[in-house]
Formats: C-alpha cells, sequence, structure tokens
C-alpha cells in the first residue's frame, strides 16, 4: 500500500512510523487509521523488525479522531466504524515487538489512546495531553477504558474523563502515565536510542513478556502456571543458550530471536 497520511521508515531492526498530517495535528482521519492497520500488520508479519517507534510530524502526536467525518453518523454505522478502528488498538497491542510512543506534542482525545497503546512512551517536554471525547459529548473509546486506568488507577482516570482538562509532559510522568520525559531536542535520540537497545535483546523472550502482561490483571496462581510455561519454552532457546554463556565468559551476549 502506498501510504498518503503517514510516513514509514526502516532501518536495520527498527521501523518508525510518523503520523504525518500536521496540518490537522495528524488528525486520525478514515485514511489513515487504515494505513496504521496496514503498517502494523507488516510489522507483524517482517521478521527483520524488531522494534517499532510512532510520532508524529510537526506540533502534534496526534490530536484525536477527525471530527470533520462524524456529522450524521447514525448508532449501527459508529458501532461498525469503532469496532473497524479498534483493529488498530489491537494489533498495537497484540504484535510481540516492543512499541514505543515517541510523543513530541499534543496527544488528545484518540491520539492519547494510540500512545497507551504502546508498550513504553517517551515524552517531549513540550508534550500535551487531554482525554478530550467529553468535550465534544462522546465516551472515551479505542481501549481508553483498559489502557489508561492501567496506567494511572481507576481515580485518576475518572478525574481526566471528566474534567477532559490539558495536562503536561511532567504531570503526566507523575502520575504513571509516560514512562520518561526528555529535552524535545533530544527526544529522537533518546528514542532511536531505546529502540536500538530492545532491537538488540532476545526478542522471543521480550515477545513472551508482553504476551504476559497483556493479560495483567491476573490471579497469582494464573500467574505462576504462566510463567512456568514461558520459562519452559525460554529454556529451550538459543537465546538463553547465548545469554547464559556469555555470562559465564563475562561478555556481552549477542542474541539472534532464536
Amino acid at each position: 500500500m502506498e501510504y498518503k497520511t503517514i510516513i514509514v521508515e526502516k532501518k536495520e531492526k527498527t521501523a518508525k512510523v510518523t503520523l504525518n498530517l500536521p496540518d490537522s495535528f495528524n488528525a486520525l482521519d478514515l485514511v489513515m487509521r487504515e494505513e496504521l492497520k496496514d503498517a502494523f500488520t507488516g510489522f507483524s508479519l517482517d521478521q527483520d523488525i524488531k522494534v517499532v517507534i510512532i510520532t508524529g510530524a510537526g506540533k502534534a502526536f496526534c490530536a484525536g479522531g477527525d471530527v470533520t467525518t462524524m456529522k450524521g453518523v447514525t448508532a449501527p454505522a459508529a458501532r461498525i466504524r469503532l469496532k473497524n478502528v479498534q483493529k488498530l488498538i489491537w494489533l498495537m497491542r497484540n504484535l510481540e515487538k516492543p512499541v514505543i510512543a515517541a510523543v513530541n506534542g499534543f496527544a488528545t482525545g484518540a491520539g492519547l489512546h494510540i500512545a497507551l497503546a504502546c508498550d513504553l512512551i517517551i515524552a517531549s517536554e513540550n508534550a500535551k495531553f487531554r482525554e478530550s471525547f467529553m468535550m465534544i459529548g462522546l465516551i472515551p473509546d479505542m481501549g481508553g477504558f483498559y489502557s489508561l486506568p492501567l496506567r494511572v488507577g481507576v481515580a485518576k482516570a475518572k478525574e481526566l474523563m471528566f474534567t477532559g482538562r490539558l495536562f503536561d509532559a511532567r504531570e503526566a510522568e507523575s502520575i504513571g502515565l509516560v514512562n520518561k520525559v526528555v529535552p524535545h531536542s533530544g527526544l529522537e535520540k533518546e528514542v532511536t536510542d531505546l529502540a536500538e537497545t530492545l532491537a538488540q535483546g532476545p526478542s522471543n523472550v521480550f515477545a513472551m513478556i508482553k504476551s504476559a502482561l497483556n493479560l495483567w490483571p491476573m490471579n497469582f496462581e494464573a500467574s505462576l502456571e504462566l510463567e512456568a510455561n514461558l520459562q519452559s519454552v525460554a529454556f529451550a532457546t538459543k537465546d538463553f543458550d547465548e545469554g547464559r554463556r556469555a555470562f559465564l565468559e563475562k561478555r556481552k551476549p549477542e542474541f539472534t530471536g532464536e
């Protein structure tokens, strides 16, 4: 697929997706959502890609859904429309590779929830966040009822969703919404360095970690059974053999994802 609203760049083991509608603050229009689904489907099939970065062009990460496309949408059409875009969140969460959000500016509404679907969120000090759905009379969608409370707790999620207030990167960091805040000029390097580090890691182990944590919350007994099953697989990988030998030989391991 030839993309019109996003830019996909691949360098060695990392793929970078840039939302590229800066004039509309990278609003998630009907074309962009299809292109993003296509891109993430491709990442799942590309064995050379180990890590994915998603960011935005211009002053925004993503300002949410394109309100200009929402007039006259009936209830049945709204359900179909939402079920369709929910597939993007599913693809991001179930991609067995780390996904990093590099939040360069505004991340509001659906844009915030795209960031929350990522495994790690690194924010520029210029980033701004908002649960903006209530401002136009809608409920939060695109997985927000699940992903926001997981990061900030139910009480804080209610506050943010009820008030729709704008908050900055430092507050986002303090409540656990983002993993790290960095100077705006250093965002790209910070995220690129992190991606390169992860890309050199044991990719099968990362896939199992992600799949396990995506099941959280789970009860204690289920977590023990899951770790026993996954660890039995990890013991049989070439990466474990390499990691064990590297540890004993006091050298850096060279993982291959096998």
